[in-house]
C-alpha cells in the first residue's frame, strides 16, 4: 500500500471524436494508467422560432468522454501541454481540461501514478490560473437545465455524466420514492472571480436549496482551460468572439478583467442561503460491484452517501495493470475532513485495496457546497 502522496489529477473533457488522438499522445507520454466516463456536452444553436416567426436558442449535444489521470506534481506541465497542442485547447470549441492538486491517501500497489517520459519538453501549457471548478449533482433529466446556466453565462461548455446516488434518499422518509437514484452530473470550469455567482444561479435554476433536488459545491483548480465555444455556427468575422476572449485572457494572463459580477454582491441576494464550508471530496475508486458494499461500509462510520460513477479503466496490453478489471466504479463522498481518517480505515477492514477491489482513495478541499439542509 502507498501512503499520501500529493498528486496532480488531469481531467479533460472532450467530444467523442478526439478521444482516439488524446489516447494516442497521452500513450507516447507514458500515461498507462488512466480512467475513462461516458459524458456528453451541449451548446446553444439558432433555429427558427415557433411557425417560422423569429428565432430562440435551443441546446444540441454531443457524446462525449471524460478522461483523467494521476501524475507527480513536478511533472504536470508536462503531460498538460502534449493534450493542449492535440486537442487544439487554445482553439475555444475544442475540450476543456485541467488539473487539481489531490492527496492519495492509501491505495493498492498497482493503482499509482503515472509517470511521463523524460524526454518531453515541460513547456508552459498556455493554461489559465485562478480558476474554480463547479460540480452539480442532480436528478437524472435535469442536467441540461441546470447546466444551460454555464451556456447563457457565456461561462463554457459543460460536461454531463451519470451517475447513480445512494445514501442520501434513504434519510428523506417518504419524499425518497420521489426522488430517483439515477443522477446526472455537471461539470465546468470558471473564472474564480464569477464562480459564486455562476453556482449561485445554478442554484435558483435547479431548486438545489430544497429536499431532494441535488447537490452543488465548488472546488479549486490548479490550472486549466474551459472550451468557451458555446454557441454552434459559422462566425461571420475573421475571429470569432470566444477567440478574442481566449486573446484576451492570454494577454492579461488570468480572466478576471471579464468578471460579471461584484463578489459584494454575491453576499447580498435577496434570499440569504446557508452554505456548507470546508468540506472534502473523498474519492475511493474501486472495481465495478464493490463500490456499494464499500460505500455502505464509509457511511457505517459516518458518511452521508455517496455518488457513483461508472468508469473503464484503460491501460496498455502488455502492463501489469492487465489485472485491474478495466470495468470501474469511482464513488463521491462530501464529508468532513475530521471524517476522513475513519472512513478510510473502514473501507480498508472491508477489504477495499485488496487483489479484488484494486481500490485507491482521493482527497481534495471543498471550500462552498449548497444542498437542502433540514431545520
Amino acid at each position: 500500500m502507498v501512503a499520501i502522496k500529493k498528486l496532480s489529477r488531469i481531467s479533460g473533457i472532450f467530444n467523442r471524436g478526439l478521444t482516439p488522438s488524446i489516447m494516442e499522445v497521452l500513450k507516447s507520454i507514458g500515461i498507462d494508467n488512466l480512467q475513462i466516463a461516458n459524458a456528453r456536452t451541449i451548446k446553444l444553436t439558432k433555429r427558427k422560432g415557433r411557425f417560422g416567426i423569429g428565432s430562440e436558442m435551443a441546446l444540441i449535444e454531443d457524446p462525449g468522454d471524460i478522461i483523467s489521470f494521476l501524475v507527480p506534481p513536478e511533472q504536470e506541465q508536462a503531460a498538460l501541454n502534449p493534450i493542449a497542442d492535440i486537442g487544439g485547447m487554445k482553439t475555444p470549441g475544442r475540450a476543456m481540461v485541467y488539473s487539481e492538486t489531490v492527496q492519495l491517501l492509501k491505495a493498492h500497489d498497482l493503482c499509482q501514478e503515472n509517470s511521463v517520459n523524460s524526454d518531453v519538453e515541460e513547456k508552459p501549457a498556455g493554461l489559465r490560473a485562478k480558476l474554480t471548478g463547479i460540480c452539480c449533482i442532480v436528478q437524472r433529466g435535469k442536467g441540461n437545465e441546470v447546466a444551460r446556466v454555464a451556456l447563457d453565462t457565456g461561462t463554457c461548455v459543460p460536461g454531463i455524466s451519470f451517475g447513480h446516488g445512494t445514501g442520501v434518499r434513504d434519510k428523506l422518509g417518504l419524499l425518497r420514492i420521489t426522488v430517483p437514484a439515477e443522477k446526472e452530473i455537471i461539470n465546468l470550469v470558471t473564472s474564480s472571480h464569477d464562480a459564486e455567482a455562476v453556482m449561485d444561479m445554478m442554484i435558483d435554476v435547479g431548486k438545489l436549496d430544497q429536499p431532494g433536488k441535488g447537490f452543488i459545491y465548488l472546488h479549486p483548480i490548479a490550472d486549466g482551460i474551459a472550451n468557451m465555444k458555446v454557441t454552434l455556427g459559422m462566425s461571420r468575422q475573421a475571429a470569432s468572439m470566444e477567440q478574442i476572449i481566449a486573446a484576451v485572457d492570454k494577454l492579461k494572463g488570468n480572466a478576471s478583467w471579464r468578471r460579471r459580477t461584484s463578489t459584494d454582491n454575491v453576499g447580498n441576494s435577496k434570499r440569504k442561503r446557508v452554505f456548507l464550508e470546508n468540506l472534502t471530496n473523498l474519492i475511493f475508486t474501486c472495481n465495478e460491484g464493490r463500490g456499494e458494499e464499500l460505500v455502505k461500509a464509509a457511511m457505517n462510520v459516518g458518511a452521508a452517501g455517496a455518488t457513483i460513477v461508472k468508469l473503464r479503466h484503460h491501460h496498455t496490453s502488455d502492463s501489469e495493470l492487465s489485472t485491474i478489471s478495466p470495468a470501474r466504479e469511482e464513488c463521491n463522498m462530501i464529508v468532513g475532513e475530521t471524517q476522513v481518517p475513519d472512513i478510510v480505515d473502514a473501507i480498508e477492514k472491508a477489504g477495499g485495496f485488496d487483489d479484488n477491489t484494486h481500490g485507491h482513495v482521493l482527497i481534495h478541499p471543498i471550500p462552498k457546497a449548497c444542498t437542502y439542509l433540514s431545520k
